[in-house]
């Protein structure tokens, strides 16, 4: 009876120690006997023999196996399971006479993660290559994502960070989650209390707002008074007179650094002549602040000379001794971070770029409708005796030129819509060559080798025809003189990523391109931009220099998954290599059958109800339809077209554009069609984003046509519609 009574007591006794936990807990005895469970515990492990019957349908079933075994044999575990629908982050720790299993729910972390990674595409790969610790938060500080070194600084796996929230790793001066903060955190690390500066930044992701944050180690400045311990720095480390600021001491870890074993070619040298003239000022700023108790203790960040590498190096600067004998100056070479700061620079500015092309585009080719539609409907009236006629066609041929120019932008900024295909890169290329060869002759031979057995890569063959084009004619304009165009293609297998350019390669398989020319070089302070649009070294008067030719080989490779690079040396040549991404079989052909669209013959003259928001657009659509034979109604916006269709009910098609303000024409059609179900829609726009949404075979239902268009291509889309 006082055994029962005990163990009754004992067992509320856990019970109310396990409700005050948020996750699921359950003990057992190490016979599987249930002692104790919270609500939670209870309705995830059961009260039956296998508390891990909700896991059955994971996929991971090493994992569950491994976990079931741990539970039997009674050893502790951690580890992480995923099933459909949720992740579960489950432990069995080992009590006195008792397991206590602990499962939590970390199901909502992982699709936070999963959403910012996949928003951040290949940044998070260039992070974990980060020197400095490097952690991502909600606006609640809860942690989201943190890089290797934030892991190695804390001593734990990335896993143990999720869901935790940054003020659990920090003892003192937490930063806030308002905005820009910088200052001195004191970080809770298994060797102590360490102090570090954070500089955290917020951003936003899908008006999500995140924070980012860095950390650097704060290295205090001790005086270089054993000379023992100065020769054994790992540290880049000087001592400067303070009245000359010539070198006394420099230390092994400097010499290496500056790759020289020579003492005396630093001794007495001036510590000015070490680094850039623009960054020697701020160095003579800091020893003057030094002297007058005025300088903060941190870091300058300094460019070495040309005649040492120019590289970037983090300078601290302190005294020797306290009476200011001399100054000591030690070194922490960044030029790695600063490559990575660059390359994450350049890929915003590339971002930021397409993203305005797109928007450029969609206006620009509102106008290039007009002005092609009242070409044609001047050519309806004018024939070629006429002497306008050669004007007319003169107008209409460059506005088509501008519209080539705007689908180059698109294409740069990967909205233009493709029709991706899997295509065998080698009989691709052989149907091309002729076409090259044309496009370089008679001065530039071209040279090829290419294997048969390279594999297929799924893209759009017009944009695979874009590429050697572009870089085809390139190199015709850079061997004025004649020469050779070589391009060669093998297979390549990268087991893991690698840097390529700006970008940084993934692992994975890829067919390798090396496209190479004989003529003029590019010059190495044109190299950083030539991928960027509008940028050329072609004189004005040349009407192929628009500068959109490499940025649209570099908007096509990078939309189809795959990397380019560049090298080119004055007077010896460019080359430019290209990974795509490499498919081992191809697609099994079948024959198409072709079916034959029956004759559009209306009853009688079809009413159209007409939306835009751009005069010209709508008045050059309304005259040709009417000229036609169509009943048009006009309307300059998507509310003044749902007053109409709200008293007639006799339209037999809505023509709307697709970018309009207020209500925009998807929204439109969704609306019209509640009380219009059986209304045919065609949806046009000079947004290509647009047409690659509503295009697939996603949304088959929303009719599509895109701007720029000829009357004819008018007519035939809006024939075809009615016709379905």
């Amino acid at each position: 009876m006082i055994l029962v009574m005990f163990m009754n007591k004992k067992q509320k006794v856990y019970e109310s120690l396990l409700n005050a936990e948020d996750d699921a807990r359950q003990i057992r005895s190490f016979k599987n006997k249930l002692i104790a469970s919270n609500a939670k515990g209870t309705v995830l492990f059961g009260t039956k023999e296998n508390p891990f019957s909700f896991l059955k349908d994971t996929t991971d079933t090493p994992q569950l196996q491994k976990l079931i075994d741990s539970f039997c044999n009674l050893i502790p575990i951690e580890t992480e399971i995923k099933i459909p629908q949720n992740v579960y982050q489950i432990s069995i720790k080992k009590l006195s006479d008792s397991l206590l299993i602990v499962a939590k729910d970390k199901t909502a972390d992982f699709a936070v993660h999963t959403s910012l990674m996949r928003q951040l595409g290949f940044m998070s790969d260039v992070l974990s290559t980060f020197e400095y610790p490097v952690y991502l938060t909600d606006q609640n500080g809860k942690i989201v994502y943190v890089n290797r070194a934030f892991c190695q600084l804390f001593c734990q796996e990335f896993k143990d960070f999720l869901g935790c929230y940054l003020q659990d790793y920090i003892y003192e001066n937490c930063p806030d989650f308002h905005g820009f903060w910088k200052g001195t955190s004191y970080l809770k690390l298994q060797t102590g209390i360490v102090p570090y500066t954070i500089t955290q930044r917020p951003f936003e992701i899908d008006d999500i707002v995140f924070f980012s944050g860095m950390a650097e180690q704060i290295h205090t400045v001790a005086p270089a008074v054993d000379e023992h311990i100065f020769q054994e720095s790992p540290l880049p480390t000087i001592v400067v007179d303070v009245l000359e600021h010539r070198i006394v001491y420099t230390n092994s870890a400097f010499l290496s650094a500056f790759k020289t074993t020579e003492i005396d070619s630093f001794n007495q040298l001036n510590v000015d002549t070490l680094f850039s003239e623009n960054t020697q000022e701020l160095l003579n700023t800091r020893f003057s602040k030094l002297l007058m108790g005025t300088a903060k203790n941190d870091k300058l960040e300094l460019i070495t000379a040309p005649m040492f590498g120019s590289k970037t190096f983090n300078v601290f600067i302190g005294f020797t001794t306290e009476k200011k004998e001399a100054f000591i100056i030690y070194l922490i070479d960044a030029s790695e971070r600063k490559n990575l700061e660059m390359q994450f620079a350049h890929a915003q500015k590339m971002q930021a770029i397409g993203q305005l092309a797109g928007g450029v585009a969609h206006d620009f080719n509102n106008l290039l409708t007009a002005i092609i539609g009242y070409c044609d409907l001047l050519l309806q009236r004018h024939t070629v005796r006429d002497p306008d006629f050669l004007d007319i066609m003169q107008i209409k041929g460059n506005a088509n030129k501008a519209s080539g120019l705007v689908g180059q932008l698109l294409t740069f900024s990967r909205k233009k819509p493709s029709k991706i295909q899997v295509i065998n890169f080698h009989d691709a290329f052989v149907d091309l060559s002729a076409l090259l060869q044309r496009s370089i002759a008679p001065f530039v031979s071209l040279k090829t080798d290419l294997k048969r057995n390279l594999g297929w890569v799924k893209m759009d063959p017009n944009q695979l025809t874009q590429i050697f084009l572009n870089l085809a004619v390139n190199a015709k304009d850079a061997m004025k003189n004649g020469g050779t165009l070589r391009i060669s293609a093998t297979k390549e297998k990268f087991k893991k990523a690698k840097a390529c350019g700006n970008d940084m390669i993934q692992a994975g398989d890829y067919i390798k391109i090396v496209v190479a020319d004989s003529g003029c070089g590019i010059a190495t302070e044109h190299l950083p931009h030539i991928f960027e649009p509008f940028f050329t070294t072609k004189s004005s008067s040349n009407a192929s220099g628009t500068g959109l030719g490499l940025s649209t080989v570099y908007g096509v490779i990078r939309g189809a998954g795959g990397y380019i690079s560049v090298d080119s040396e004055r007077g010896i040549g460019t080359t430019f290599i290209i990974y795509l991404p490499r498919i081992e079989q191809g697609p099994t052909m079948v024959k198409e059958v072709k079916q034959v669209r029956p004759v559009f013959t209306p009853l009688k003259s079809p009413q159209i109800l007409l939306v835009d928001d751009e005069d010209g657009v709508r008045l050059v659509v309304s005259r040709v339809l009417k000229a036609k034979g169509f009943l048009v109604m006009e309307c300059a916006n998507a509310e003044q077209a749902l007053d109409v269709l709200a008293n007639r009910n006799d339209f037999d098609l809505l023509l709307t554009d697709m970018i309009m303000p207020g209500m925009d024409g998807e929204t439109l059609i969704k609306q019209v069609k509640k009380s219009h179900p059986y209304l045919k829609t065609l949806l046009m726009s000079g947004y290509s984003e647009d047409m690659a949404r509503h295009g697939s075979s996603e949304n088959n239902e929303l009719e599509f046509l895109a701007k720029p268009f000829e009357l004819n291509q008018l007519l035939e889309k809006v024939k075809e519609v009615l016709q379905k």
